[in-house]
């Protein structure tokens, strides 16, 4: 059968649209504004997908990704002007938000002043490291995925419940000496050099020099995780993976000598290997006992990377508030979890250390004073150590109540062992609710949206700064190192045998002609 007039009215949308002078492009645009405003970060084939179940079509991908491009226009305003509207934002920070650090730095290029990079430090953010965080600093930069392809640095820390702490982040074009040296001079200016600092990153070229120039004293740590990726590049086998994590869980030298050892042995250029291209320390016997905390890996950054990724698309005005507003919830939260606590010490650290001392093995405790004992226990590799505990001092041979500043095993038995003693009362102060609370007193203030914020007239045009861009589109998630789990690995299929890791070209499956015989393929 076939219709060849239709005398009823015809109102399906691909009909309405052509009866309109509107274009594809806006068709799609008006149609995906409430939903880019709901789900920031998607893509074209999102959008696609979206419009075609809602309106029963067939839409190209280049169609959907020119709406949405549109779309994202109309919502988050155009590339171009976002560089400026970076000044009326920082004006309107020093409005709600006065004593917080904020650069933005421009240079002239082909006669025209061009964006280079921004820093940002709440005051409520440097304020609550001060008076409620251990001196410990984790710094690292993830890519950002929109127009705008530069690098968003960061500066965390943690609190008392070893929960994610921010502090300060930037916006540069790449990870060069000289951008890095300026956001640790920035970070210099908002905190200073606290006492016991200790800064932790991935120790990439250019951070390490900035991190030695700007903050001589402070003691520079190596995250593990990357050290560990790129040892195992070099140096696979079952001793590598037996030893070398534990030598830098090792809280003690001679500990982590017999590791070490144990991998001299097998590679002895092993040894070199670590000394030449990871100098910076990267194990727990050679960590000062200043800042209170043992982390080997910069993971607080890694998890900041996390929160932010559906922010990383945006342009830059919206990046910068879109971060202020993520920390300002984050703080609330934590401020009203701290008002619904008790004075002392927070209850998961004493929960942590309780289930502790529910596991130990103690063999015996010998008293050498009131507060010096001998403590005797059988650990997970059921072997029986011996330490000495000082609990006047809270000081153990372990080393690890030292550096922790929570009692370990040794100083928990010994304690348990004293009738009328409380765990809590040797534990220090920056696991106390007084410190989380005051980390977190500080609120970040509310702002309106950028209609609202005051005009800057700097007397110029700030421009886009010029990027180099690799050929084709952003990539919107980082590839994964060949140690993670879900490791991102390219996957060549033959078209002959349907195999992996070679195309049909160097196929060595024997070739089948139309008579039935068989050819070898030449080697190549």
């Amino acid at each position: 059968m076939q219709i060849k007039v239709l005398p009823a009215e015809h109102n399906c949308p691909t009909t309405k649209l052509r009866e309109s002078k509107m274009t594809t492009q806006g068709w799609v645009a008006d149609r995906l504004s409430d939903w880019v405003k709901k789900n920031p970060g998607k893509g074209a084939k999102d959008a696609k997908e979206k419009v075609e179940g809602d309106y029963g079509i067939k839409l190209k991908y280049s169609k959907a990704w020119s709406g949405l491009k549109l779309a994202l226009e109309q919502v988050h305003g155009k590339y171009e002007e976002s560089f400026q509207l970076l000044f009326n934002w920082k004006a309107q920070m020093e409005l709600s938000s006065p004593g917080s650090l904020i650069e933005i730095d421009l240079e002239r290029k082909n006669k025209k002043m061009r964006f280079k990079r921004i820093f940002v430090a709440l005051k409520p953010c440097v304020d609550g490291f001060l008076a409620g965080c251990r001196p410990y600093i984790g710094v690292d930069a993830t890519k950002l995925n929109g127009k705008y392809t530069g690098q968003l640095a960061s500066a965390t820390a943690v609190d008392g419940h070893n929960w994610l702490y921010h502090l300060a982040y930037a916006v540069f074009d790449s990870e060069t000496e000289e951008n890095w040296t300026w956001f640790m001079e920035q970070l210099q200016r908002a905190v200073g050099i606290p006492e016991g600092l200790a800064i932790c990153t991935d120790a990439c070229k250019g951070l390490e020099t900035a991190v030695g120039v700007v903050f001589p004293t402070a003691e520079y740590r190596e995250c593990m995780r990357h050290l560990y990726g790129n040892f195992m590049k070099s140096y696979q086998g079952d001793v590598f993976t037996e030893h070398l994590y534990p030598a830098a869980r090792s809280y003690t030298e001679g500990l982590f000598r017999w590791h070490m050892k144990k991998i001299f042995e097998v590679a002895p250029d092993a040894i070199d290997f670590l000394e030449e291209h990871h100098n910076k320390l990267w194990y727990r016997s050679g960590f000062s006992e200043s800042s209170k905390c043992d982390y080997l890996t910069n993971n607080v950054s890694e998890s900041f990377n996390a929160q932010i990724r559906h922010l990383k698309g945006l342009l830059l005005h919206e990046l910068v508030d879109g971060l202020r507003e993520l920390i300002m919830e984050k703080r609330y939260l934590r401020k009203k979890i701290a008002r619904q606590m008790e004075d002392g010490i927070l209850p998961n650290v004493m929960k942590e250390l309780n289930a502790i001392s529910m596991n130990l093995q103690v063999v015996k405790v010998a008293r050498s004073d009131e507060d010096i004992a001998e403590v005797t226990l059988i650990d997970k590799w059921n072997n029986t150590r011996r330490h000495s505990v000082d609990l006047a001092n809270h000081k153990c041979s372990c080393r690890e109540w030292q550096l922790t500043s929570k009692p370990c095993r040794h100083a928990l038995a010994w304690i348990l062992s004293n009738r009328g003693m409380n765990i809590g009362d040797y534990v220090h102060q920056y696991y106390s609710v007084a410190k989380f609370r005051a980390a977190y007193e500080g609120r970040v203030e509310a702002m309106p949206d950028r209609s609202q914020w005051p005009t800057v007239d700097l007397g110029f045009k700030v421009y886009p700064p010029l990027l180099g861009r690799s050929a084709g589109r952003p990539r919107k998630q980082r590839i994964r190192g060949c140690l993670e789990k879900k490791a991102t690995k390219k996957k060549v299929r033959c078209s002959r045998c349907k195999d992996f890791g070679h195309f049909a070209k160097t196929c060595q499956m024997p070739v089948v002609g139309e008579d039935g015989e068989t050819a070898t393929p030449k080697k190549r």
